[in-house]
């Protein structure tokens, strides 16, 4: 499917915006604004601002997969990621309260994808339930970006806004949460963090 028809879909769909890996024809124009990313996976911790370098001239956003708790400290702390994706396939405490803390600091959003939600089943759907459960906890804690996907790679994977609110809402009742997070990547590159009193 072309990156056109896809943008058209999700308009109809309701959604304000989306994020595309790889790059998109600029010459086109889209139904709604589109941003490229760049997926890291499997990278060495020594590689990361290497692989990030490479994709800040070509991409507006940066999104590298999770892993223990020890390369999701780094990877939070490298210049140039914006976006820690994949937390539900993360060991236990993979992403602890001092990555909560790192996360809201540094201004890296953290991805939670409603396709294991959709997808899985019994335990496996419940091992996700828990651990995005933890998640809004520690974000309700420390306030990091949270961002709210559908990881969509086929239009039959998409869901509208309203359903992606009405899933995640099994871990969480903070619909105006919910609803902000479907829109937070857009502000990622440019998050200047929560507004505290001193």
């Amino acid at each position: 499917m072309s990156s056109s028809r896809f943008a058209r879909d999700l308009q109809n769909l309701g959604f304000s915006g989306c994020v595309m890996c790889g790059t998109v024809p600029e010459e086109i124009l889209y139904d709604v604004p589109v941003l490229t990313a760049r997926y890291l996976t499997d990278i060495q911790p020594r590689l990361l601002s290497r692989e990030i370098g490479r994709s800040a001239m070509e991409h507006d956003l940066v999104y590298v997969q999770a892993g223990d708790a020890g390369f999701n400290r780094t990877a939070i702390q490298t210049t140039g990621i914006h976006v820690l994706t994949d937390v539900q396939n993360t060991p236990k405490d993979g992403f602890d309260r001092y990555c909560a803390q790192l996360a809201a600091e540094r201004g890296v959003a953290i991805d939670l994808s409603v396709r294991p939600l959709v997808e899985l089943r019994d335990v496996a759907r419940q091992k996700v339930i828990r651990k995005y459960e933890e998640i809004f906890t520690l974000q309700n804690r420390y306030e990091f970006p949270l961002v709210l996907s559908s990881h969509a790679s086929e239009i039959w994977h998409l869901k509208s806004p309203r359903e992606m609110i009405r899933l995640f809402s099994l871990v969480c009742d903070d619909e105006d949460l919910l609803r902000s997070s479907l829109g937070t990547v857009s502000q990622v590159k440019n998050w200047v963090g929560p507004v505290r009193e001193v």
